[in-house]
């Protein structure tokens, strides 16, 4: 059963612009870890302009497991530290979907 996983946060105003860059500099880091390419989606009408949401799909639980296992890779404390700016507070969650096929 193939998932997305879905990493959603709001943005400080003015910042997204600064959020991509940054984005582009951690994407290899998250292809090693092993993460699809991320969908990203922003909030336009009906979901908050500051709304940000990572869009990873996966062939199963597992997978995003065995991914979501590598995630205390010492990089990431760096990678925490740069995103800190970007997130407004209590903001951030994970939400995992299952694809309906058919």
């Amino acid at each position: 059963m193939a998932i997305v996983a879905r990493f959603c946060f709001d943005v400080p105003f003015g910042k997204k612009a600064d959020l991509m860059k940054l984005m582009k500099k951690w994407e290899p880091l998250s292809q090693e870890l092993g993460f699809s390419k991320a969908q990203v989606l922003v909030g336009s009408i009906g979901a908050p302009e500051s709304r940000v949401e990572f869009n990873h799909t996966f062939a199963s639980l597992a997978a995003l497991e065995a991914v979501w296992a590598k995630l205390n890779d010492p990089r990431m404390v760096e990678y925490q530290k740069d995103m800190a700016p970007f997130v407004v507070p209590g903001s951030h969650r994970w939400e995992v979907l299952r694809i309906q096929e058919g």
